[in-house]
């Protein structure tokens, strides 16, 4: 229930949310209740009352309630678990329609020049696409990304080796490229450090 916009906080339900958290996720929410929309901020306050986690507004300034900033990461964290669940979900099917570039290629190769590297090429697609369907369907294995990783550094050679072969390079190529390849790395990334 963080920053949302006033439609989505006004409707009905959100009372309904709040009121089924367990006791230590209205202490969460107590914690960062700055994050919240004001009426759902108050709402668990009142909540904390009623379930005699705190006796008064006054025992907010206790040190256990204080406010810490979120520190710059990298990789941000995701504590609504839902939220995470859909990140997770959205990287991964975004990894999987990229694995679409090497079976399409792969299979042009195959098609036109019945080349071995087109049937390569067309693997690596198909190992690519089921391994990101996995890390979509399951919940996280560290070897899936791992897995991930290696292909995404195989790729970077095959595509090093596709560009030196190409005597008209471009600045831009290579930089697009590099922007490319650092997207996938830091989706990677961002997936490996979302827990389930």
């Amino acid at each position: 229930m963080t920053e949302k916009s006033n439609d989505e906080v006004n409707a009905p339900g959100f009372k309904q949310i709040i009121a089924a958290y367990s006791d230590e996720e209205i202490k969460n929410v107590l914690k960062k209740r700055r994050l919240y929309q004001e009426d759902a901020a108050d709402f668990a306050i009142q909540e904390a009352i009623r379930r005699g986690i705190i006796f008064s507004e006054q025992d907010l300034f206790a040190k256990e309630y204080k406010h810490v900033p979120e520190k710059f990461s990298l990789f941000p964290t995701i504590e609504n678990v839902k939220a995470r669940v859909k990140f997770k979900r959205s990287i991964s099917r975004s990894l999987l329609i990229l694995g679409a570039i090497p079976l399409v290629f792969g299979g042009i190769e195959i098609f036109e020049y019945q080349s071995i590297e087109g049937v390569i090429v067309f693997i690596f697609g198909v190992v690519w696409s089921l391994t990101s369907y996995q890390l979509m369907r399951r919940t996280m294995d560290k070897k899936l990304v791992y897995l991930m990783l290696l292909l995404l550094f195989l790729a970077v050679g095959y595509i090093i080796k596709m560009m030196v072969s190409i005597h008209s390079l471009t600045t831009i190529d290579v930089l697009v490229t590099i922007i490319g390849v650092g997207f996938v790395l830091y989706g990677i990334g961002f997936l490996s450090k979302l827990k389930d």
